[in-house]
Order: structure tokens, then sequence, then C-alpha cells
């Protein structure tokens, strides 16, 4: 491989300026260009190749520079050797046409392109091929004129593995944000948040309450346990993984409105927390064992939260509670 330490230094500079892309769409739009520039091309690809020839991806700058369908590489794509390298090479690598076509006239049709008609009659394309579960995925550069040189395929398929990299990163902070919207949904409300839980340990907020409420908590040495706890009128609750590949999560909930609503109405702690157990579905006998208390005294408690309250019966008692933001669903 002809790479030296400054090509080693261009593709760091370039991945690096792609890294904070929102999304693996994001970031494969922003690549072209930049590929574009680091290697001199006409027109810059970036493909998804499946095996089974089902949903099939591409993106070509300038639009209409490469055929719509990256699978159209000949008259006769299957057999031609670089669709062969495109779905079969287990490693991400770089290619030159002209190296795997010999002499099979690779220049006369598609050869990747819609026509000839806007670089020319010779064309010159390098392909970055690699196979993720059963799709070839990769970038593909084009030009008129010379062909691709030595160092610059090495140079190209460099930038190519870093963007793979960084690509598979982005897809699982994709993945980890539908993580977390479907725990928002789940715990639903406001001032509920979510984090994930790194390989280290360490809480890293997936929303913007999360981050308020983490800040509030950081000191607290139960953070990078796996157990729950409740601390400065904040709820950490924790939820293991839920399978290989998959984060703990940790679930925050602000309870300090529902605690100034508890003083406000002469709620006392221990009631607002009977108040919370009788809303998860707990009869005063179960609430009574969990709180380390008589049923009697327990029973007390939920007669005192129908009198402060003003609510007749537990489901009003419920509804009241919800309506006042002492509960959330």
């Amino acid at each position: 491989m002809e790479i030296s330490g400054a090509d080693v230094r261009r593709v760091t500079a370039l991945v690096r300026g792609l890294e904070e892309a929102d999304s693996v769409a994001e970031l494969q739009e922003r690549a072209l260009p930049e590929l574009m520039g680091l290697v001199a091309a006409d027109a810059a690809q970036c493909y998804g190749l499946p095996v089974d020839g089902n949903g099939v991806s591409a993106l070509s700058l300038p639009r209409d520079s490469f055929h719509e369908d990256p699978s159209v590489i000949y008259e006769h794509p299957l057999d031609h050797p670089l669709t062969h390298l495109l779905l079969r090479t287990p490693t991400p690598e770089a290619w030159r046409v002209s190296d795997v076509a010999e002499d099979r006239q690779w220049q006369r049709t598609h050869c990747y392109n819609l026509d000839f008609r806007p670089f020319g009659l010779r064309r010159h394309l390098v392909a970055s091929a690699g196979s993720d579960l059963g799709v070839a995925r990769g970038y593909a550069l084009l030009r008129a004129g010379r062909d691709f040189t030595e160092h610059e395929r090495d140079l190209f398929g460099l930038a190519q593995q870093h963007l793979a990299l960084v690509e598979r990163r982005l897809g699982e902070r994709e993945r980890l944000r539908m993580l977390a919207a479907a725990a928002l949904e789940l715990v639903g409300g406001p001032g509920r948040g979510v984090a994930r839980v790194d390989d280290d340990g360490r809480p890293q907020p997936l929303d913007a309450t999360a981050a308020r409420l983490l800040a509030a908590v950081r000191d607290d040495p139960r953070l990078g346990g796996q157990k729950s706890f409740t601390a400065r009128d904040i709820e950490v609750r924790y939820v293991p993984s839920a399978g290989p590949g998959l984060p703990g999560l940790l679930l925050l909930r602000d309870l300090a409105r529902g605690r100034a609503v508890a003083r406000l109405f002469g709620v006392t702690e221990q009631e607002h927390r009977t108040l919370r157990h009788l809303h998860s579905g707990r009869t005063p006998t179960e609430t009574a064992r969990l709180m380390g208390l008589s049923p009697t005294t327990v029973r007390g408690y939920i007669a005192s939260l129908h009198r402060k309250l003003d609510a007749g019966h537990t489901a009003a008692l419920l509804h009241r509670g919800r309506e006042l933001g002492l509960l959330m669903d």
C-alpha cells in the first residue's frame, strides 16, 4: 500500500470533519464531494449492493453521473468480475476497473455509468468494496482521461475503511436514538429522560432532560452502579441490557414538581410513597410490606390522602393524584 504519513493525516482530517453528521445518510452525502477532493474525480457515488439483488441503493454526485442501479456494471452484470468483487470481498478495499476487467473492453458499455456524455468515452472507476450482512457497501469514483494510479487506489481504500467505521458508529447512534424514543414513549410525560450506560458503566444522556437530571446527581456514587435510587428529587431507574449489543438504560424522572404539589396539599413523604404504590396497582397489604410498615399504618395514610385530596374512593384518589401532578402514567 502506497500510503505516507501525509496521506493518513489527510484522510484523518477528512473523516474527522464528517463525524458530527446526524445520520448515515448525511455522512454519505457530505462524503462524496470530500472524496472527490481527496482523489481528483469527475463524479462520486455511495452504493449498497445486496447479494440477493433486493434493496439496492445509490447516491451519486452529480446525480446523473452513475447508473441509478449499481448492479448494472456491464451488459451482463453477474458475469462481470467487478460485480463479484463488490459482492464477495470480505474486507473493504479499493479496485480499479482497468485492473479487474483486463481486456474485456470494460469502457464500451454502462460500466456503472448512466451514459458517456458527461465526461467522454473513456471511463475510469474506483470502487471500494466490502461485505456487511450480505450487503456490499462502499464508495466509487469516476473520471475521464487518465486511469487512477496505484497510490490513488490505496488512498481511496484507506478513506473507505475509515468512513466504514464512522458509518457503523453513526448507525449505532441512530439505533440508540430509536431506542431512546421508544423508551421515552414508554415512560411518557414531562420531566422524563433516558440515558444509555456505556461499556465503562458511565451514563450518556440521550435527550436534554436526561442531561439536566444527570448533571444534578453526577456526584452520587450510586450512579455508576446497576441499581435504581432516588436523590435530590430525581428518580434514577436502571434497566438492564435487553440483549447482546444493546446498552443498559437509565430512566430518569424529575420528582421536584410532584413533591412541591405534595407539600402544598400537606401530603407527607410516606403518604406520597403510598399513593405511588397504589398507582402501580399494589394493594394496601403489598404496599405495607414494601414500605416495611404495618397494614394499619398504610391504611391510615390512605385515609389521610382521601381527606387531603378530597377524593371519595380509590379511583378518584388516583385520578386526583394524576391531575395534580403527584402521579405520572
